[in-house]
């Protein structure tokens, strides 16, 4: 683990945090239910966050699964670009939904050519509803020290896995012994877009997260992954 001599008196403050990560990259917890073989993440430019997965039925209908692995809904999303040629249609199937920092969601079929597509507003608010679903309302504080560390691409880690973190990973006492500390860990895995031969594909890498909270306030006083 990553020793940090920690001040368990450091003030804990509320911070919102943009994501640094590069426009490729994003986080997810595993899933408690695996989604079907093939699923596709659906993946937020705006948190760099996995908030669930897709399974293409047919083109233009998918079936939608929760961050969770759970089936939520099946989808009939409107293409709105129109298709370009008939190669276009087999390469929806592996295309990825991905929710813009505009709000705006498309489908990446291929390197260099997305099609507009709208998941409904309904569906993205339930996928995103569910990110919270068994956590805590309280919202986690942040030394100024960790909040600094948000603001690295190299360290930043969404705030939903932080939480996860703490609601369902492994706790014991931190490596310091500081009453009032302890340490939770959690398995996460970050997802890199690759494009090969004019395909995308998204490498899964596993980590493990550590996160110190002073409990007594819930502040996050260090983390990091390994």
């Amino acid at each position: 683990m990553d020793i940090r001599m920690l001040d368990p008196d450091e003030p804990g403050y509320f911070f919102n945090f943009r994501n640094p990560l590069p426009h490729n990259e994003y986080y997810a917890v595993k899933p408690q239910f695996m989604p079907p073989h093939g699923a596709r993440p659906i993946v937020d430019d705006a948190t760099g966050l996995c908030i669930g997965y897709t399974v293409a039925q047919a083109p233009g209908l998918w079936q939608v699964y929760d961050a969770d692995g759970r089936f939520t809904t099946l989808e009939e999303a409107s293409l709105q670009t129109p298709l370009i040629d008939p190669l276009d249609i087999a390469l929806i199937a592996f295309g990825v939904f991905r929710l813009l920092s505009s709000g705006r969601a498309v489908l990446d079929v291929a390197a260099g050519k997305s099609i507009s597509s709208v998941l409904s507003e309904a569906t993205l608010n339930m996928l995103r509803g569910r990110l919270k679903v068994g956590l805590s309302v309280r919202n986690l504080k942040f030394t100024r020290t960790t909040a600094a560390h948000m603001a690295e691409s190299g360290r930043y880690i969404p705030v939903n896995i932080l939480e996860k973190a703490i609601r369902y990973g492994s706790r014991s006492p931190d490596a310091q012994k500081m009453p009032g500390m302890f340490l939770y860990r959690i398995k996460m895995t970050r997802l890199k877009k690759i494009v090969e031969h004019d395909k995308i594909r998204y490498v899964h890498k596993e980590y493990t997260l550590h996160v110190v909270v002073r409990e007594r306030d819930w502040t996050i006083s260090h983390f990091h992954i390994d």
